[in-house]
């Protein structure tokens, strides 16, 4: 009777070696086929966003503000009041009719604060306001954990947390999404008021100007405001708002602290162009072609980029 075969020592490590090198010969290109297709699912994000933007022109032939505007009466004295400006919604409650979150939206009061939303609305996260790449729903922090307190003078300073999300709209190169003494003329694409602005203020053209896209969210600052508070709070545009410019360049860097656009695409931040179109930018475009792609009104010629 033969004896029975088996493998060696020698023979064990040596099987074990080799499927070791292959499975880290396999881990990048898997990781790099979950980029891919979480990139594409951002995009498609951006272009439901894209789509729901012109939806919402077509039926008020303007696109949806930053955020609505409102004033708090805030008593200084006994006989005086400071009005305070500040808004009640933003972008992301207007467009949820139109990306077939109606139900959703109709538990909004969107000419109330907030502050004055009921929890169990405020904290609904829409799945469509999210990057893959960064973050799903859910998501860990599943609302804000500072930031969304009250803006006014004798306000209760209370936060109430509200869902986040991954999308900004581009405002001002100042970063500013109003008109001041200090920013008299606004030259982006989005600004607070009753209303957006018309298409047709696009002078630079649709395909030229961009209309939203990816925000920085630094490493560890998730649900941290002024980064990344409710993307429904129409206090601040901070969170719901990134500028595009000189001053506020791309960045694909987690560790990045700065309020800007950005992403977790090597390389890349994507965008949805004015016309509705999604396309990456790359994060080393020079800043001052970032800012005539931030501005819907300059008269300039887009250099290649």
């Amino acid at each position: 009777m033969s004896a029975r075969k088996a493998f060696t020592l020698i023979e064990l490590l040596v099987v074990i070696a080799i499927i070791s090198v292959l499975i880290g010969l396999l881990l990048p290109a898997v990781q790099k086929a979950r980029e891919a297709a979480s990139r594409i699912s951002c995009a498609n994000n951006l272009k439901q966003i894209g789509l729901a933007m012109h939806m919402h022109h077509n039926d008020f032939e303007r696109l949806p503000p930053t955020r609505l505007p409102y004033v708090v009466p805030v008593p200084i004295s006994a006989n005086q009041v400071l009005p305070w400006e500040t808004g009640t919604v933003t972008w992301a409650v207007l467009l949820l009719p139109y990306l077939e979150q109606d139900n959703f939206y109709r538990r909004w009061r969107v000419n109330e604060l907030y502050y004055q939303q009921p929890p169990g609305v405020r904290e609904i996260a829409v799945k469509g306001y999210f990057c893959p790449s960064r973050r799903s729903v859910p998501t860990q922090p599943p609302t804000s954990s500072s930031g969304d307190v009250p803006s006014w003078p004798n306000g209760d300073g209370q936060h109430r947390p509200g869902a986040l999300g991954d999308y900004a709209v581009v405002v001002d190169r100042t970063g500013s999404d109003r008109v001041t003494p200090a920013t008299p003329v606004l030259t982006a694409t989005f600004q607070r008021g009753s209303h957006g602005l018309p298409f047709s203020s696009i002078t630079d053209g649709l395909s030229n100007t961009l209309l939203v896209g990816e925000k920085q969210v630094p490493l560890r600052r998730e649900g941290v405001g002024w980064w990344d508070c409710s993307i429904y709070n129409g206090d601040y545009p901070q969170c719901s708002s990134r500028a595009a410019s000189r001053t506020y360049p791309l960045t694909t860097d987690p560790r990045d602290t700065g309020w800007k656009f950005g992403s977790l695409h090597p390389g890349i931040v994507l965008f949805c162009f004015a016309d509705g179109g999604v396309r990456p930018v790359p994060e080393r475009i020079n800043s001052a072609v970032l800012e005539l792609l931030g501005m819907r009104n300059d008269g300039e010629v887009i250099p290649d980029y």
